[in-house]
């Protein structure tokens, strides 16, 4: 025990630095750019899930920062959803997605929308179409919409 003492009082001594586990702050590791194909895949997911009509799923899709049409927000999004899938028998939902600009944090997609709500228990139908835009966002790992901006009206 002496020893071991009186050889770390000499290197002290000398100069000599010893071993010392430096403490840097962990830096977060930045996450990958978005690409068109992952913004691709996001929309096909994202008309799936619409498609199914289970809420819960659909919202997981969205941020629970999002806004729709820069009024609504996420809960009033979710109940507003939920109502739609209560009240349909089926819905189809065809998207053309216009154009994609990536950015390393999300992406802004627009495009046109036409979706077909057969009402439940009749069999009247209803068609909204409309220009739609979607801001989307890496949270976790994974896009989220952001922002919903969209015209609806019924034809």
């Amino acid at each position: 025990m002496r020893k071991a003492f009186v050889l770390v009082w000499l290197l002290f001594i000398s100069g000599i630095p010893l071993p010392v586990k430096a403490e840097t702050p962990v830096q977060p590791v930045p996450s990958a750019a978005v690409t068109i194909e992952e913004v691709r895949q996001f929309m096909e997911e994202y008309k799936n899930r619409l498609k199914k009509m289970e809420v819960d799923p659909f919202m997981e899709l969205f941020s629970r920062e999002a806004v729709e049409n820069q009024v609504l927000p996420y809960a009033d999004i979710r109940q507003g959803y939920l109502a739609t899938f209560e009240n349909s028998d089926a819905i189809l939902y065809h998207l053309d997605v216009y154009s994609i600009q990536t950015r390393p944090e999300g992406a802004l997609v627009s495009g046109r929308y036409e979706m077909i709500q057969s009402l439940k228990g009749r069999s009247k139908q209803k068609t909204f179409r409309g220009n739609i835009q979607w801001d989307l966002v890496r949270e976790g790992g994974l896009l989220k919409i952001k922002e919903l901006k969209y015209g609806r009206g019924p034809e």
